[in-house]
C-alpha cells in the first residue's frame, strides 16, 4: 500500500480508539440504518474500539426501534466528524446484536448504577408520551439491577472506511476496505 495511505489508514484506527474518550470530537457519531427502504440516523456513544477484531461498540435500549432495523438489515453506517481537524470518517459495518448474553453481562457490570438510568424507562424509547417528566421508574436507582433486560450491546465489525479531510490549501480523500490479509486502500476524487 502507498505509504502515505497507509499512514491515512493508521491515523483513521488511532482516531477510533481515541474516540472512547469523551474528550474527543469523535466520541458521539452519527450511525445510520435502514428502516422499510428509509435512512435512520441518530447519534450514539462509541463505547468502545477493537482493532483486533476492527470492531465499534455501542449500547442502547434493547426496545430502540434501531435493534429491529439492525435485526432486519445488519447493514450499519458510521459517520464521525472533526471540525477542529475537518476530518471525515465515513463507515460502513456489519452489526452483531448481543442481548442476554455473556458479552452484554460484562459490558453491564461496567456501568455505574447511575449510569443505567438509561435503561429505566418504564417505555419503549420512541414511544408516545403524555408526560416526559415522569418516564423512570419509580425509585429506579435503587433497583438498577432491573434494567439489565433492557441493555443491549451493538458490535459493528468495519467493511470499509471512507476518509475525507478537508484542507483549505487541498481537500484529500481514501478509501480502504478490510479484507483478510489486512486493509486495500485507494485514493478518491474529494
Amino acid at each position: 500500500m502507498h505509504q502515505e495511505l497507509n499512514q491515512i489508514f493508521q491515523n483513521c484506527l488511532n482516531h477510533l480508539k481515541e474516540a472512547k474518550s469523551s474528550k474527543t470530537n469523535f466520541h458521539f457519531p452519527v450511525i445510520g440504518s435502514i428502516n422499510n427502504n428509509e435512512v435512520e440516523l441518530r447519534t450514539v456513544v462509541l463505547r468502545d474500539f477493537n482493532e483486533k477484531n476492527n470492531t465499534l461498540v455501542f449500547y442502547t435500549d434493547s426496545r430502540s426501534p434501531k435493534i429491529n432495523q439492525i435485526k432486519n438489515n445488519p447493514t450499519v453506517s458510521f459517520l464521525f466528524y472533526d471540525g477542529v481537524l475537518k476530518e471525515q470518517l465515513r463507515i460502513k459495518s456489519k452489526s452483531t446484536i448481543h442481548h442476554n448474553d455473556d458479552i452484554s453481562l460484562k459490558h453491564w457490570e461496567k456501568i455505574k448504577p447511575e449510569n443505567r438510568r438509561d435503561y429505566a424507562s418504564k417505555n419503549s424509547p420512541s414511544s408516545a408520551s403524555n408526560d416526559i417528566s415522569n418516564y423512570l421508574e419509580k425509585n429506579w436507582i435503587d433497583n438498577t439491577g432491573n434494567y439489565y433486560q433492557n441493555f443491549t450491546v451493538v458490535y459493528n465489525e468495519i467493511v470499509e472506511i471512507d476518509w475525507l479531510v478537508l484542507n483549505k490549501d487541498k481537500n484529500k480523500r481514501a478509501r480502504f476496505f478490510i479484507q483478510e490479509s489486512g486493509f486495500k486502500g485507494e485514493w478518491l476524487v474529494p
